[in-house]
C-alpha cells in the first residue's frame, strides 16, 4: 500500500511537469497550414489552440494572421533537421527568406525568420526551442 502511494505520488509531480509546455497542441496533425493551404506541414506538426505563447516571446508579430504549431516526438528531438523541412516546405509554396534573427531569452532559443511571398508580401516563420520542446508559427501581414 506504501508503494502505491509513492507511486501516485510521483506520477502526480510528474504529471504536472508534463503541462508546462511552451503550446498546448490539438491531437489533430496539421497537414498544411490554414493561412496557405499550399504550404505542406512536415509529419509531427500538430496544430496549437493559441498563438497567444508565440506573440507573447514575438511582440513583433502582433500585425500577422497567425497560426502555431507543436512539434512532438522524434521530430522534436531533430529540431535543425525538422526546421529544415519547414523552411523548405515554405519555399515550395513560394516563401524565401529575407533575414533571420535569432536570440536565447531564459533557455529557449527564440529564432523569428522574415520571409516573402511570390507577390513580395511579408509573412514570418517563428520558432521557439526548450530542450525536448519544438513549437513554430506561420503569419502573413493583416
Amino acid at each position: 500500500m506504501g508503494k502505491l502511494k509513492v507511486l501516485l505520488a510521483l506520477l502526480a509531480l510528474t504529471g504536472s511537469g508534463w503541462a508546462q509546455t511552451l503550446v498546448e497542441a490539438t491531437a489533430v496533425a496539421a497537414l498544411s497550414s490554414g493561412l496557405d493551404p499550399a504550404v505542406r506541414l512536415p509529419s509531427g506538426s500538430y496544430k496549437a489552440r493559441s498563438p497567444e505563447p508565440l506573440l507573447l516571446r514575438f511582440p513583433e508579430a502582433k500585425g500577422y494572421a497567425l497560426e502555431a504549431f507543436a512539434v512532438k516526438g522524434v521530430a522534436a528531438r531533430l529540431h535543425a533537421a525538422f526546421i529544415q523541412q519547414v523552411l523548405t516546405a515554405f519555399a515550395a509554396a513560394g516563401y524565401l527568406v529575407e533575414s533571420q534573427e535569432e536570440k536565447v531569452v531564459e533557455g529557449e532559443v527564440r529564432t523569428k525568420y522574415v520571409l516573402k511571398d511570390s507577390l513580395g508580401r511579408p509573412a514570418l516563420l517563428l520558432v521557439v526551442r526548450k530542450g525536448d520542446e519544438l513549437v513554430y508559427g506561420f503569419g502573413r501581414r493583416r
